[in-house]
This record gives C-alpha cells, structure tokens and sequence, in this order.
C-alpha cells in the first residue's frame, strides 16, 4: 500500500527563518518529540544534494521506525526535496512559500512501508497510520514554532491517499 500524505503549517516567520530551522536536521530532536536522533551518514555537495542522514522516529501509535534521508534537491529557502529509505521508503518534499501572514509549508509525503506488519495491516490501518503521520506533523509545526519564537498560525492535514499493494 503506498501513502500519500500532505500537511501544510502557516508560520509566523519569514521563509528564510524557516528553512534555517528545516535545513539544520541533526537540530530537530531539541524542537520534534518524535524525532529521537538524526545522524549524518554521508555530506552533500551543493545545496546538501546528496546528503544522508539517518532519523529514529517514535510516534503516536507503539511503534518507532529508521528512515535514511538522501536530499535530492535543496533550493534555498524553498523547496526540501528527499528520498526516503528504511522503514518507509519513498519521497517527502518540504515546499516553503511567502504567504501574507508568515511562511506556508507544504509537506508532500509520498511512501510505502518495508516492515513485513506494516505491509500486511496496511490496508486495514491505514486510517490509524493516516492519523498518526498527521499527528507527528503538528508536533512538528508546534515544535517548529516554539523554536523560531512565533506562533503557529495554522495546521492543515489533507485527507489522505491510499492505494493498494505497492
């Protein structure tokens, strides 16, 4: 079953401050509760493509998860694209836009899961995992927001995709 998953956090702060915050991923356990650790595998080349960093998660549900990061395109403050590998395997892409208010960030989460359980309940729990992934997100604009010392203006979760057997 693949996901395909989207939330949009309205910040107010401007995008430059934002993608400082974004880009420093090692940081994000000290403003993410999810997010236990970030290692950097492998440095980038210009604009961080290329660049690896292993992520432990927990979540919401009795679950923790590895996620290996590869950016596959970083242009500076606007748009974060990765490639996930792991637990999950697939794409995320961090769009950042000026919106009158602050900064709009967009996160497309396009993936699949690896684990052999995740696989097998997918299509019945997809609702829970749908549920979960936007729960972590809004830790994360919460977390995002208290970092950079301005309000969250806005949490939106998209309804999610979910298609059969990946």
């Amino acid at each position: 079953m693949r996901f395909r998953l989207v939330s949009e956090w309205h910040l107010a702060a401007p995008p430059e401050a934002v993608w400082q915050v974004l880009e420093d991923s090692e940081a994000w356990p000290q403003w993410w509760p999810e997010i236990r650790r970030v290692q950097l595998l492998h440095a980038g080349g210009e604009n961080d493509e290329g660049a690896v960093r292993r992520t432990w998660w927990t979540s919401r549900l009795p679950y923790g998860f590895v996620i290996d990061f590869v950016t596959r395109a970083a242009e500076k403050p606007y748009l974060l694209a990765v490639e996930a590998t792991g637990d999950l395997q697939g794409m995320g892409r961090w769009e950042i836009a000026a919106i009158p208010v602050g900064t709009r960030v967009r996160y497309v989460w396009q993936v699949q899961p690896v684990k052999t359980w995740m696989r097998w309940l997918s299509p019945l729990l997809s609702p829970l995992f749908a549920w979960n992934h936007h729960a972590v997100m809004k830790d994360g604009a919460v977390g995002m927001a208290r970092m950079l010392g301005v309000e969250l203006i806005d949490f939106r979760p998209s309804r999610s995709a979910c298609r059969g057997r990946g």
